[in-house]
C-alpha cells in the first residue's frame, strides 16, 4: 500500500479480500463488517444471535434450510470471511463451541479504533427522542387514557427511522431495554404539530432554500382576515421557520407594511412559493416589546414561567378579590416580539392577569374583552 494512501482504505481492501464484488458491492461489504463489529462490541454473541439480528445482511430468509447458516453454507461462509476481515484489521475475536452454538467475543481494547457504544444515559435519551417522535397510539396499550393521535409531523417519520436504525446496532441487553421502555413508556411528549404538516413538506423546502441563498420570496397567502381568498405577499425576506402553539410559522420582514410578520406554513399557498433576485437584508433585526402585567401571586409561586424574552417582578401588592378575600399581585415587566402573541398568552392566564401597558396594547386587550363579553351575554 502506499504511504500517502488513506488509512482506511485498510478497511475497504480488507472488506473486499476474497469476495465477488459483482454479487457483493464493496459498500454493503464494509456496512456489514462494521455492523457485525458493533454487534460483538456489546457482548458475547451466538451464531444464532448474529443470523438473527443481521439476517438482512447475511441475505438470511424465514423458509432457508439450516444448511445455508452451517459454516460451510451460504450465510456462514459470509460470517466467516467477515470474522477474517476484523482479525486482519487488528481485533481479537475468541470462539468456542461448535456449529450455530459458537459464541464469538471481542477482546476489548483490541483493533484500530474502538467501536462506538452507548452509556445507559444515552441509551434512555434514545428512548426518550423515539418518544417524542413516535404516534404513542402505536405504542400505548389499547386501554390507556391517553389523547387521540396528534396530526403528522413532517419529520417524524425520519427520526423515528433513524432512533431506531441507531437501536438496532445496540448490544442484545440494550436493545432488549430499548425495546421494552418504547412499547410501554411512561412519558409521553409527542412532539407533533396540531395541523398535519407533511402536505406543506414542499412549501418549507422551497423558503429553506430561499433563506440558504438569502433570497427574497413572494407566495399567496390566505389570512383569517381575507376569507374570500388568497393575498400576494411580494417583498418578503424569510428569517426562519418557528414551531410554536402547535403550528409551524416562518418569520419573515415584509418589505411593503416595513414590519416583521409571522405567516403560518399551513396558509401560505401550495406551489406559490416563488424566489426573487433581491437579496435579503441579514443585519435587520426585530425590536423587542416591552409591556407590563398584573399576575395572580399563585400562578408565581415557583417562578416566572420563561414565557418571554425577558421578564422580572417590579413588585407585589395586596388587593381584595369580588369576594373580598385577601389576595396578592406581581407587577411583571416583560418583552417579546409579537403584539398578537403577548393578547394571546394574557388572554390564557384569564381574570388572572390584567395587561397594564403599552396603553395601546392594553386597549386593543379591552375592546376584544368586550367582544367576548358581549358573546355571552346575548338575550
Amino acid at each position: 500500500m502506499a504511504a500517502d494512501q488513506p488509512k482506511n482504505m485498510e478497511v475497504v481492501e480488507i472488506a473486499n479480500n476474497g469476495l465477488d464484488t459483482h454479487l457483493e458491492p464493496l459498500y454493503e461489504n464494509v456496512r456489514r463488517i462494521l455492523s457485525l463489529l458493533s454487534l460483538l462490541s456489546g457482548g458475547d454473541c451466538t451464531r444464532e444471535d448474529i443470523f438473527a439480528r443481521m439476517k438482512d445482511a447475511y441475505r438470511v430468509g424465514e423458509n432457508d434450510p439450516p444448511k445455508v447458516l452451517a459454516p460451510s453454507g451460504r450465510a456462514g461462509k459470509m460470517l466467516s470471511r467477515d470474522l477474517r476481515a476484523l482479525q486482519d484489521m487488528g481485533y481479537e475475536i475468541t470462539a468456542s463451541g461448535k456449529g450455530q452454538a459458537a459464541h464469538y467475543s471481542l477482546v476489548k481494547g483490541s483493533g484500530p479504533f474502538d467501536p462506538f457504544l452507548f452509556s445507559q444515559i444515552e441509551v434512555d435519551t434514545l428512548i426518550l427522542l423515539h418518544t417524542l417522535f413516535a404516534d404513542p397510539a402505536r405504542y400505548a396499550p389499547a386501554n390507556d387514557p391517553l389523547p387521540a393521535p396528534a396530526p403528522h409531523n413532517l419529520f417524524a417519520e425520519q427520526i423515528v427511522a433513524l432512533v431506531e436504525r441507531l437501536a438496532a446496532t445496540l448490544p442484545g441487553k440494550q436493545r432488549q431495554y430499548f425495546e421494552r421502555w418504547v412499547r410501554k413508556p411512561f412519558v409521553y411528549m409527542n412532539m407533533d404539530t396540531v395541523t398535519d404538516y407533511l402536505p406543506h413538506r414542499e412549501t418549507i423546502e422551497e423558503i429553506v432554500k430561499a433563506i440558504s441563498w438569502r433570497q427574497q420570496i413572494r407566495f399567496e397567502y390566505a389570512s383569517m382576515e381575507r376569507p374570500q381568498g388568497a393575498l400576494l405577499h411580494e417583498d418578503i425576506d424569510p428569517y426562519y421557520i418557528v414551531h410554536q402553539d402547535g403550528h409551524l410559522y416562518l418569520l419573515a420582514y415584509s418589505h411593503k407594511t416595513d414590519t416583521f410578520l409571522e405567516y403560518r406554513i399551513d396558509r401560505i399557498k401550495e406551489g406559490s412559493v416563488q424566489l426573487q433576485p433581491r437579496m435579503i437584508d441579514g443585519k435587520r433585526r426585530r425590536r423587542p416589546i416591552e409591556f407590563r402585567f398584573w399576575l395572580d401571586s399563585r400562578l408565581v409561586k415557583s417562578g416566572l414561567s420563561q414565557r418571554w424574552l425577558s421578564q422580572t417582578i417590579e413588585r407585589e401588592e395586596a388587593y381584595l378579590d369580588e369576594q373580598g378575600k385577601p389576595r396578592t399581585r406581581v407587577l411583571v415587566r416583560a418583552t417579546a416580539y409579537s403584539d398578537w402573541r403577548i393578547l394571546q398568552q394574557i388572554h390564557k392566564y384569564g381574570d388572572k392577569a390584567e395587561l397594564v401597558d403599552p396603553p395601546e396594547l392594553r386597549e386593543e386587550m379591552r375592546q376584544e374583552v368586550k367582544r367576548i363579553h358581549k358573546l355571552y351575554h346575548k338575550e
